[in-house]
């Protein structure tokens, strides 16, 4: 007889062991198989391809998804004067998605004292066929504390506006989007440009 610790047991219980130990065996192949289907599925989402722009007149990257090939770009020839911001602007960076038709302009000036009155400013330079602004929760832009704004125009399109101060400057970024896309969609296209967009001055 030996002891209650270690003991053999009886050929039903050695038996009943070998079962358990086969079920044990198959919950863990699962498990190890899920973990590395979800591994291959977190790589590859964060390989997916972003195309990066530089603009040197106003300072500032930004990373678009997809690649290059995706976006009509179109880089300011001279400083934004405070015009009426408007499709072809020299005073604009632009990005189109080719995708969606989606548009991204960009700007910056210098001498902004406060971010209220640079968003007011920015409100201001809205084309005529747009209606009047509302508030979004605030962001951040690289760490800057902005103003978004949303306001929709005659012409189509809806708009989501980010405004920030940075080294005594005031950037904006506009993200117009046909009304025909989900507004889910626009937060979503806004929120990510923010997230890629870094100052290149310090």
């Amino acid at each position: 007889m030996g002891t209650w610790f270690g003991r053999p047991g009886s050929q039903q219980e050695v038996a009943s062991r070998g079962r358990r130990s086969r079920s044990l065996v198959r919950v863990l192949v699962v498990l190890i198989c899920t973990t590395a289907s979800s591994f291959v599925l977190v790589q590859a989402a964060a390989a997916r391809p972003a195309a990066a722009f530089v603009s040197k007149l106003y300072g500032y990257s930004i990373a678009l998804p997809g690649s290059s090939s995706a976006w009509l770009t179109s880089f300011a020839t001279v400083k934004w004067s405070g015009d009426p911001i408007e499709h072809g602007s020299p005073e604009f960076d632009t990005f189109t998605d080719l995708r969606d038709g989606r548009i991204y302009f960009l700007a910056a000036r210098p001498g902004m004292s406060s971010l209220s009155k640079w968003t007011a400013f920015v409100v201001s330079a809205r084309p005529d066929v747009c209606g009047t602004p509302r508030s979004l929760p605030g962001s951040k832009l690289a760490g800057a504390r902005a103003r978004v704004l949303t306001w929709s125009c005659s012409d189509g399109y809806r708009v989501i506006v980010t405004a920030a101060l940075h080294a005594h400057r005031g950037y904006v970024m506009l993200v117009a989007s046909l009304m025909t896309l989900s507004h889910a969609s626009d937060l979503r296209a806004a929120t990510a440009t923010r997230r890629s967009f870094r100052f290149l001055n310090k």
